[in-house]
């Protein structure tokens, strides 16, 4: 079980990326004063907690709304995450909404939710990964468990990040940021394209029968 935390987790995070997005977070954050940063930042983390939950708990519901199979979804998700560890690895992952980001956050006062939670750090990779792991567990309880302690994990994660990311930008600079970017998108492309392959699988076997 530990290990299914621990892959979850690891999983969730280079989705997510919050390493990537430092430049862009204090970029947006530079002129306000700390108080308001860190504010932002606990609300950051606490959004990111919150989609990432509603998305796990609420996978099979969507699918059975829509009428989606589990194998539609699992190619889609799988292509939408082998797309941003593509990005990841050329460095691009957050440059694509930098400057939508930037522009949109000078008119308003709180940046917590959108454009920080939503589209910078929980976006439809994660979330369409969640759906998936919400198929995979079935809410079964102890698999529930360990997915919602991993996303915790994770919205930590993403609240330490932050707060020292002054300090993780100075001492790994611009190039240890995008070094980490190509290792995250490197364990993410195999994540998008493991799920395709896995649904590939399925459609066969079900055709033999």
């Amino acid at each position: 079980m530990f290990s299914f935390l621990l892959s979850n987790y690891i999983s969730l995070l280079s989705l997510i990326n919050p390493l990537g997005g430092i430049p862009v977070f204090l970029s947006l954050t530079a002129r306000h004063p700390v108080s308001w940063v860190r504010k932002q930042i606990f609300k950051t983390s606490l959004n990111v907690f919150v989609i990432c939950i509603v998305s796990f708990l609420i996978g099979n519901y969507v699918l059975e709304f829509f009428g989606i199979s589990i194998n539609a979804l699992k190619i889609a998700g799988g292509i939408i995450i082998a797309r941003s560890g593509f990005q990841l690895l050329n460095a691009t992952h957050k440059k694509d909404i930098g400057r939508k980001i930037q522009e949109e956050s000078l008119h308003k006062e709180d940046i917590s939710f959108t454009p920080l939670a939503m589209p910078l750090l929980s976006g439809p990779g994660s979330i369409s990964f969640l759906i998936n792991l919400s198929i995979q567990t079935d809410h079964h309880v102890a698999n529930s468990v360990y997915v919602i302690l991993s996303i915790l994990l994770v919205s930590l994660s993403i609240l330490l990040i932050f707060l020292l990311a002054p300090k993780i930008l100075h001492y790994m600079g611009q190039a240890g940021l995008k070094a980490m970017s190509k290792i995250m998108g490197f364990i993410v492309l195999s994540i998008g394209i493991q799920l395709i392959i896995s649904s590939v699988i399925s459609i066969t076997q079900s055709l033999k029968l």
